[in-house]
């Protein structure tokens, strides 16, 4: 069986050019880039590589890339993530690794923002089957919890605090927030829900990318397709 994943990572080799600057997300779809890159691209000690994830960082080096720190850049060339679902008009939900703050700094500083995903990843419009999450800072939760609470009411969402799985208390993100995970059991105006999310006191970021792709590299068993705003081209 084809991996699609693989596919899409495979298609974005095909936008490389030398001496380029390159943000790479996270998740197993960006791992199979980086390893195509170390061992496809012929000029990769021209390109350099930067990502908001430390896992992703340790990938890059341990494949022999030039991995350099995003906080000395202002621009780059290209910024290639995944995401957990996106639709048509290329919003998405990036919501399970909960480093959506460092994504959106690179996805703003990037010339594209690429998307490379697999067929079961799209659809029509976004769906509830993924949280929106919230980044907080640690000393504002209790009033931002409260405030998202007041603003969405338990008969359209479920909030709640994200727990680490490997020790007691909240999970942190990699910049030492918490993080908060809002289950909509319908899912309100996205342009709407993102200006309101942000504009809570203490909120650093949440996980709906709303218009900031560019393009989508789309997988399915029919090929490659690329996919601008509304527009589908093979």
């Amino acid at each position: 069986m084809t991996n699609l994943k693989q596919e899409a990572a495979k298609a974005a080799l095909q936008l490389l050019e030398p001496d380029q600057l390159i943000g790479l997300g996270v998740g197993s779809t960006i791992a199979y880039f980086i390893e195509l890159i170390a061992s496809n691209i012929s000029f990769k000690s021209s390109l350099k590589f930067t990502s908001p994830s430390l896992e992703t960082k340790i990938l890059i080096q341990e494949s022999g890339l030039i991995c350099i720190d995003n906080s000395t850049l202002a621009t780059l060339d290209y910024y290639f993530d995944s995401c957990d679902q996106v639709d048509m008009h290329l919003n998405a939900f990036k919501s399970g690794g909960g480093v959506h703050t460092g994504e959106k700094i690179m996805a703003n500083m990037a010339q594209q923002f690429i998307l490379l995903v697999d067929g079961s990843k799209m659809v029509e419009q976004l769906t509830t089957k993924h949280p929106l999450c919230v980044e907080i800072i640690p000393e504002a939760w209790l009033s931002v919890l409260k405030e998202l609470k007041s603003n969405y009411s338990t008969a359209i969402a479920e909030v709640v605090l994200r727990k680490s799985e490997q020790k007691s208390g909240p999970l942190l993100s990699e910049r030492g927030n918490f993080l908060a995970d809002i289950y909509f059991s319908k899912l309100p105006d996205i342009l709407e829900l993102n200006k309101q999310i942000k504009l809570i006191t203490g909120v650093v970021e949440h996980s709906l990318f709303y218009q900031l792709c560019s393009v989508c590299l789309l997988a399915t068993k029919d090929g490659i397709t690329h996919l601008t705003a509304n527009r589908a081209e093979k």
